[in-house]
């Protein structure tokens, strides 16, 4: 395995190539991941996924420190990047991260983005109410309906994205508390939930600087049967919206909780990958 700080290699290909996967993996999380979906694609490739928690270091930093991390460590590896692949809010930062490797390959990398979705004061919340649900049967329904319906004001009010992430991270730390205090846990396991919980809501709050919109005109988007969910979300948001998103759309009947763990897209992405 080759020496990564601010990558994770998921699997070392033969070539001096490499497929930049774009996520923040997190154990637990309802939603399958890049490292289930390597072992699906065809051989030879070389993946490597972000680690947001190693640029993450304090909720100030700025979202071209972080890009530049990333893509630091990319380009003095010596490695070609063959594509920049992404899952939902990361396909912003792929966008940064692609138009950084156009200046030093002279090419735009192929770029595929699972369900793109920009930051949002809402997407933000949805997942603080996920992993707040997930305390439940430690603190009982009662509290974590009332830190959600504390949450969903902060929403409503504060004004960035990085107000609310700070304002839902207290929120978190509170009930977390809370929660191990009542399951036991030892101060590892607690300063391990809390310090990811802040670096995922840095990381989604971070975003709000960059504009992805002309890297995304020149991306693939693989979009999931959810409604909710990427495109389809910010279609269902935006009716009259006409422009284009991304310079190619591939659909497919599949929830967005499985969209790293299809076969079916893993061969559509094996396909483009071998076509770049």
């Amino acid at each position: 395995m080759t020496s990564l700080s601010t990558w994770k290699e998921l699997i070392a290909g033969d070539t001096d190539e490499v497929v930049l996967a774009v996520d923040f993996d997190a154990t637990g999380r309802g939603e399958a991941r890049f490292s289930d979906f390597v072992p699906l694609l065809g051989t030879g490739f070389t993946v490597w996924e972000t680690l947001p928690a190693a640029v993450a270091s304090r909720p100030d930093l700025p979202a071209d420190a972080y890009v530049k991390q990333w893509v630091d460590e990319v380009r003095t590896s010596g490695k070609r990047v063959k594509a920049v692949l992404a899952f939902c809010a990361g396909s912003v930062y792929a966008a940064a991260i692609a138009e950084e490797v156009e200046k030093w390959q002279g090419s735009f990398p192929r770029t595929i983005l699972f369900d793109p979705e920009r930051a949002a004061a809402a997407s933000m919340y949805w997942q603080f109410h996920k992993a707040v649900g997930q305390m439940e049967p430690a603190v009982g329904a009662a509290e974590v309906g009332r830190v959600q319906d504390s949450a969903q004001r902060a929403q409503e009010t504060c004004v960035s994205l990085g107000d609310l992430a700070r304002r839902l991270l207290l929120l978190y730390h509170a009930l977390a508390q809370t929660a191990c205090d009542k399951l036991g846990l030892d101060d590892r396991r607690r300063a391990e939930m809390t310090e990811t919980a802040g670096a995922f809501l840095t990381y989604l709050s971070t975003a709000e600087q960059i504009e992805p919109a002309a890297a995304w005109l020149r991306s693939t988007a693989i979009t999931s049967a959810t409604a909710t969910s990427g495109l389809n979300g910010f279609r269902l948001l935006n009716p009259d919206h006409e422009a284009a998103l991304v310079a190619d759309e591939l659909r497919f009947d599949t929830p967005h909780v499985e969209l790293l763990s299809s076969p079916v897209v893993a061969q559509a992405v094996t396909e483009l990958l071998l076509a770049s």
